[in-house]
């Protein structure tokens, strides 16, 4: 009998180790999927899909906090407040000509939330998101910005 528990406890044990080192793998993904995953290349040319996914993170109701046309750059920031919870997310967005009618566009969300420790003292908590969809919304989004905008030109 004791044997059997042993064992038992030993099988439970493994299960346990290959069940977090696959979630470990869930959770953190490679670097080459994260690039493949938050980059889309645009058959249009780089002003409008820069002007695009400005209008897009101005439609989606975040905060402008940083942009420089000449590098391509554009750093967002929303606040969220549901209920009794809070939070904010940033976008690091990087806009890139790679020739007259190819832009690339690769785009970084966090979620993030400050959190107050025993002292006062105030933490930000900020994670990447990892979310294929999440991205593909996105990306099919600017899609359609860029669609609206060419039709206004």
């Amino acid at each position: 009998m004791k044997n059997t528990i042993k064992g038992a406890t030993l099988v439970l044990f493994m299960l346990s180790v290959v069940f977090s080192a696959e979630a470990q793998k869930i959770k953190q993904k490679s670097s080459t999927v994260i690039k493949l995953i938050t980059t889309k290349q645009y058959n249009e040319p780089y002003d409008l899909v820069y002007k695009s996914m400005m209008s897009l993170m101005h439609s989606q109701q975040y905060m402008i906090e940083v942009t420089d046309y000449d590098t391509g750059l554009i750093l967002v920031k929303k606040n969220i407040h549901e209920k009794k919870k809070s939070y904010y997310r940033t976008g690091q967005i990087l806009v890139d000509q790679l020739n007259e009618g190819l832009t690339e566009v690769k785009l970084s969300m966090y979620i993030g939330a400050s959190k107050t420790n025993p002292n006062g003292m105030i933490k930000r908590v900020e994670s990447m998101s990892q979310d294929p969809e999440f991205y593909n919304k996105w990306f099919n989004d600017l899609y359609l910005e860029i669609q609206r905008r060419k039709a206004l030109r």
